[in-house]
C-alpha cells in the first residue's frame, strides 16, 4: 500500500484477507522501520484487531529484543497467514532484517504462501529498488524530538534516494506516489528522474491510498478510496524521457507483471502511425458465406447445421449478460463451449481478456487465447490453423480498435481461418469491435486518439479538448452480414457526438445500404440468413436504420425482443418500411365493408349430412383464441 494507513481501507483490508484463505487471519507484525514503536504498530493493525484476528509482533529493530532464530523462525515461518511490516525508515529495516536473518525467514514464509503485506516502507520492501525518504533528518525512532531540534529550513533539506529492497517484484516502487515529501518535491516528479538517469527498471508507483497486489507472476491495482490508483512509469534507454500510464482499478483479474510493466508502451504495428489511410481498405472476405447456406439448404444432406453463428453485442460488457452468453451457448451445441478469444482489437491486453471472458471462465469453459497483435506472439500457420478452425466451439473477438484488428488479421491470414472455422459451424462473437468486424462494413471509433494499446498513458497526455477532437468513420468488415453495424448505439461518444446520429447522417450521405445498430447490452443473433434481437437486460436491443434513396432521409425502427425464432435478414432489414397498400392511409373508408364470403359454409355441412358416406369428415374447423400468445 502507498502508506501505512491504508492498511485501515476496506478494499485493501479485503483483499489482503482474501489472498490469506482465511476468514480471520493470523498476522504477524513486523514493526522494525518504525522502529517497533507501539504507536504505529496500533496504526497498522487496527482494522485486523477490529476483525478479531490474533496478532503477534516481532521485534527487531534492537539487539536485546530479537528473539532467537528458533523462535524466529516459528514466529515467520511456520505461525502467520500474513506478515505485515510498517512504513517508516525501509533503509534501517531492511539493514536490520539482513543483520539477524529476518530477511531470508521471510522468503522462506512467502514460499508457503504467507502473505506479504504493508505501507510505504512496508511496501517499497518487497521490490527490487524502491524511492525512499530514509535519509529524511526526522525519519527516525524519535522523530518528535527531531522536529523540535531542527529548524524548518534544515528539516527540508534532504534527497530522496534509491535503494535496493528484497526483490520479489522486478521492478521500483515509489510509495506516496501522489504526495510531495517535506523536501516541497514530488515523488513522482524526482521517481522520473530518477529513471531518466538510470532507465535500466520500470517504477511502480503507488499512490498513498492505494496498493498494488501481486499474486504469483501476475498483479493488479486496488483502490481504498475509489480514486488513488498504482502507475507505472517506464524509461526510454534512446531518448531519456518517461512515459507514465495510471493502472486501472476494475480489473476482474491480476494480469501478468511484464504486461503491467509494459502498460505506458505503444503498440509497434507500422499501420497504427496513420489508420485514416485504411479506412477505405476492403477486408470483406465472407459475402459469399450466407447465400450458399440458406435455411431450405441448411435441412439437406449437404448443410447438417447452419451458418454462420453470430452474436454481436453492443459493448464487451454485454458478454458477461446471461441471455447474451446464454444464447453463445445455445448455438455452440455444447453445455461448456471451448473458447477461442481473439484480443487484437484491445491490442492482446490481458484485462480485456478477462472482461469478455469472464463469464464463460466462471462456466469452466476451457478457454485459449491467440495473440496477433504484434508479430513476435503470431504463431506458425499450421498452428493457428488448428487453434482458430479445428479447436473451438466459439471464437470470441474483443472490442477496442477495429480497424487495427482487420488490418493485422488480413497481414497474418487470420481472416480467412475465421471464415473456415464459421462455415464449421463455429460460433462467432463479441462486442463492439468484436460485433462490427462480422458485417460488411461498420461505425467504428477507431481513429479515436485514446483508441491504443496504452490507453491510459494517452489520457494522461492529452487535454480534454484533444481527446474530443475525432470523427466517427465507417471501413469495411468481414461481410458476414450485409449491413452496416452500429455497436454502442444508444451511446454518445467521446466527442460528444451521438452514435445513433452519426450513423444516420453516413447513411443520408451513402443510402447504399442498411444500418444494423446495437445496444450496448443487447445483440444481433445471426443464424444462416436469419436473425433476431436479443436483449441483455431486458430494455436495450437492436435497431433497423435504412435510407430513402429518394428522399435522403433515414427511416430507424426498434427490433422486438420477444421473437420466438430468427427472421430472414432481408425481413429484417425491411423492418422501419410501411407496407405499400394503398389503402392503408384511409382504413376507416373500409370499416363498413362487406367481407364475408363463407355463409353458405356450414349449412352445407350438419351434423347428420357429416356422418354420411359422402362426408365422412366435419368442416369448418376453427379455433379463434383471444390473442396470439394464446396459441
Amino acid at each position: 500500500a502507498g502508506r501505512m494507513k491504508a492498511l485501515q481501507l476496506a478494499p485493501i483490508v479485503d483483499k489482503v484477507v482474501e489472498l490469506s484463505g482465511s476468514d480471520c487471519p493470523k498476522v504477524l507484525y513486523i514493526g522494525t522501520a518504525s522502529f517497533d514503536r507501539t504507536d504505529k504498530f496500533h496504526l497498522c493493525t487496527k482494522k485486523f484487531q477490529e476483525m478479531g484476528c490474533e496478532i503477534r509482533r516481532l521485534d527487531v529493530s534492537e539487539d536485546d529484543t530479537v528473539p532467537p532464530h528458533d523462535a524466529m523462525q516459528q514466529s515467520v515461518v511456520d505461525w502467520p497467514d500474513v506478515i505485515m511490516c510498517s512504513g517508516g525508515n525501509t533503509l534501517h529495516a531492511l539493514i536490520r532484517w539482513k543483520e539477524v536473518g529476518l530477511d531470508l525467514l521471510i522468503k522462506e514464509a512467502s514460499m508457503k504462501g504467507t502473505v506479504l503485506c504493508g505501507g510505504s516502507a512496508g511496501a517499497g520492501c518487497w521490490f527490487s529498488s524502491l524511492h525512499t525518504d530514509s535519509l529524511r533528518p526526522d525519519n527516525t525512532k524519535n522523530r518528535e524530538h527531531v522536529l523540535n531540534e531542527l529548524s524548518e529550513a534544515e528539516l527540508a533539506d534532504w534527497d530522496y534516494a534509491q535503494i535496493s529492497g528484497l526483490g520479489f517484484v522486478d521492478a521500483m516502487c515509489v510509495p506516496h506516489f501522489d504526495a510531495t515529501g517535506t523536501n516541497e518535491v514530488s515523488r513522482a516528479e524526482d521517481a522520473e528522474i530518477m529513471l531518466q538517469e538510470d532507465p535500466s527498471t520500470a517504477a511502480i508507483g503507488v499512490d498513498e491510498n492505494a496498493a498494488l497486489v501481486v499474486v504469483g507472476n501476475e498483479a493488479l491495482a486496488v483502490s481504498g478510496d475509489g480514486k488513488a490508483t498504482c502507475h507505472v512509469v517506464v524509461p526510454d534507454e534512446n531518448t531519456g524521457e518517461t512515459k507514465t500510464a495510471p493502472l486501472p482499478t476494475n480489473w476482474e483479474a491480476p494480469i501478468p507483471i511484464d504486461e503491467v510493466l509494459e502498460f505506458p508502451e505503444p503498440a509497434t504495428g507500422s499501420h497504427l502511425g496513420s489508420l485514416e489511410e485504411h479506412v477505405n481498405t476492403d477486408f470483406v472476405i465472407a459475402d459469399d458465406v450466407m447465400p450458399e447456406c440458406s435455411n431450405e439448404e441448411a435441412n439437406t444432406e449437404d448443410h447438417a447445421e447452419l451458418f454462420p453463428k453470430i452474436v454481436a453485442a453492443g459493448r464487451m460488457k454485454a458478454l458477461q449478460l446471461a441471455p447474451i452468453v446464454d444464447k453463445v451457448v445455445e448455438l455452440s451445441g455444447s453445455d461448456c463451449p471451448k473458447v477461442l478469444y481473439i484480443g487484437t482489437a484491445s491490442f492482446d491486453r490481458t484485462d480485456k481478456f478477462h472482461l469478455c471472458t469472464k463469464k464463460f471462465q466462471e462456466m469452466g469453459c476451457e478457454i485459449r487465447r491467440l495473440d496477433v497483435s504484434e508479430d513476435d506472439t503470431v504463431p506458425p500457420h499450421d498452428a493457428m490453423q488448428q487453434s482458430v478452425v479445428d479447436w473451438p466451439d466459439v471464437i470470441m473477438c474483443s472490442g477496442g480498435n477495429t480497424l487495427h484488428a482487420l488490418i493485422r488479421w488480413k497481414e497474418v491470414g487470420l481472416d480467412l481461418l475465421i471464415k473456415e472455422a464459421s462455415m464449421k459451424g463455429t460460433v462467432l462473437c463479441g462486442g463492439s469491435a468484436g460485433a462490427g468486424c462480422w458485417f460488411s462494413s461498420l461505425h467504428t471509433d477507431s481513429l479515436r486518439p485514446d483508441n491504443t494499446k496504452n490507453r491510459e498513458h494517452v489520457l494522461n497526455e492529452l487535454s480534454e479538448a484533444e481527446l474530443a477532437d475525432w470523427d466517427y468513420a465507417q471501413i469495411s468488415g468481414l461481410g458476414f452480414v450485409d449491413a452496416m453495424c452500429v455497436p454502442h448505439f444508444d451511446a454518445t461518444g467521446t466527442n460528444e457526438v451521438s452514435r445513433a446520429e452519426d450513423a444516420e447522417i453516413m447513411l443520408q450521405e451513402d443510402p447504399s445500404t442498411a444500418a444494423i445498430g446495437v445496444d450496448e447490452n443487447a445483440a444481433l443473433v445471426v443464424v444462416g440468413n436469419e436473425a433476431l434481437a436479443v436483449s441483455g437486460d431486458g430494455k436495450a436491443t437492436c435497431h433497423v436504420v435504412v435510407p430513402d434513396e429518394n428522399t435522403g432521409e433515414t427511416k430507424t425502427a426498434p427490433l422486438p425482443t420477444n421473437w420466438e425464432a430468427p427472421i430472414p435478414i432481408d425481413e429484417v432489414l425491411e423492418f422501419p418500411e410501411p407496407a405499400t397498400g394503398s389503402h392503408l392511409g384511409s382504413l376507416e373508408e373500409h370499416v363498413n365493408t362487406d367481407f364475408v364470403i363463407a355463409d353458405d359454409v356450414m349449412p352445407e355441412c350438419s351434423n347428420e349430412e357429416a356422418n354420411t358416406e359422402d362426408h365422412a369428415e366435419l368442416f369448418p374447423k376453427i379455433v379463434a383464441a383471444g390473442r396470439m400468445k394464446a396459441l
